[in-house]
């Protein structure tokens, strides 16, 4: 079977969740003999257009983000540029392989490549698989905006052509309205993100990864670290978590939290959480880095971390958290994490039912505390066992086979 993918990121170390989910995917797919093909965007200049990376042949298309940091409407404007040349790229790349060895199928992976499957299941006649990686553009604060608008559009008339859509969990199914009671979707969850690449330390090494992470902000010994990774985004719980940090300050506990990430590509998200932070006396507490860590800088501070939070209201598949839990992180999830994709009713994390500040002060504090010392063993262990990206990857290839058999 010859599949050619099209995405927003690519290996080595892609930018976003997509590009995370499409290095695991990758990764898992090397023991299977299928001929995959690539399209994705990258932000290293130094790759060649066309490499090799585990099994599959990737065509790069250069991304480097040059409007991150840019106001709009420029930013969207650079955003919207490149996900035209990808697009483009993408339907080119198909066509001229389609034309010399036979594609047996495109997978399209999330509605900013939309038109690509578009143009291959109406002009190609391929089959095409869409793979629905959020519902974010239906759901909250999410839904509001031109682009949010735009993004509604193209994943209905997608999912109106597409032989197969593929989610990561039946809570994105729920969440997409033209997406309930088919029968061409299938439900296949994620790996653990980048977590089959964090070596996991113990004793005396992971001892020295705390204190070289604590040092970093100054954290006096005693008091407690709390690890956030993530978008800035109101349905990632960001301000709730914050205002919890101010009620477990106030009850006596000692706590200093460590925000990564940013609010892109709603670049005033990053400065109206610094200022919540300022509201609140927190300014010496809390740590709005405004950017992502590297995988290296992200796997010292999940290890460093007394507790991780990652309270969303909604989430398609988390990898933070899961990424967290395989390197033994004490971690509490909000209300929007699937609970077979966590393990929550299997005790390998702690989960919200709502993202009040309050009930997230009291699962914070339960981590903190002495309480269930082999909550860090269970994560791991439900992690490595139930979140393989090998295990994703052939049911994956799976539904591919039966929708081209169809």
């Amino acid at each position: 079977m010859r599949i050619v993918m099209v995405a927003t990121g690519s290996p080595p170390a892609p930018f976003g969740g997509v590009g995370v989910y499409i290095e695991g995917l990758l990764g898992g797919m090397e023991a299977h003999s299928t001929d995959v093909h690539l399209v994705g965007a990258s932000r290293h200049r130094g790759l060649p257009r066309v490499y090799r990376h585990g099994g599959a042949t990737v065509r790069r298309v250069l991304a480097t983000l040059p409007w991150v940091r840019a106001p709009l409407p420029r930013s969207r404007l650079g955003m919207a540029v490149a996900l035209a040349r990808l697009n483009i790229t993408g339907a080119w790349y198909v066509r001229r392989l389609h034309a010399r060895k036979k594609v047996d199928l495109v997978a399209v992976h999330d509605w900013m490549c939309a038109p690509v499957g578009l143009v291959c299941a109406l002009l190609f006649r391929l089959p095409v698989c869409y793979h629905v990686h959020s519902a974010e553009i239906f759901h909250g604060d999410g839904s509001r905006g031109a682009v949010a608008a735009l993004g509604r559009t193209l994943s209905r008339a997608l999912a109106r052509h597409a032989r197969l859509i593929m989610a990561p969990s039946s809570a994105t199914v729920a969440a997409v309205p033209h997406l309930a009671g088919r029968s061409d979707v299938a439900v296949v969850s994620h790996g653990s993100g980048r977590a089959w690449q964090m070596e996991c330390p113990h004793g005396a090494e992971r001892a020295a990864v705390r204190d070289k992470v604590r040092s970093l902000y100054g954290i006096p010994d005693g008091r407690r670290l709390v690890m956030f990774a993530g978008r800035y985004a109101a349905i990632k719980g960001v301000t709730q978590l914050v205002e919890a940090v101010r009620r477990i300050l106030d009850d006596g506990v000692d706590v200093t939290l460590v925000m990564a990430g940013t609010g892109w590509p709603e670049t005033s998200l990053d400065r109206r959480l610094r200022e919540r932070v300022a509201r609140l006396g927190l300014g010496e507490r809390v740590h709005v880095l405004g950017r992502y860590l590297d995988p290296d800088e992200l796997r010292d501070h999940l290890v460093a971390a007394d507790a991780c939070a990652f309270p969303s209201e909604y989430e398609s598949c988390g990898f933070a958290a899961l990424e967290a839990m395989a390197l033994r992180a004490r971690t509490v999830v909000g209300p929007g994490f699937d609970e077979a994709v966590v393990g929550s009713t299997e005790g390998a994390c702690l989960r919200t039912a709502t993202t009040d500040p309050g009930e997230l002060a009291s699962a914070l504090l339960r981590l903190l505390g002495d309480d269930d010392p082999d909550l860090g063993d269970r994560a791991r262990r439900y992690v490595l066992g139930r979140r393989t990206w090998a295990r994703a990857a052939t049911r994956t290839l799976e539904a591919y086979a039966r929708a081209v058999r169809r």
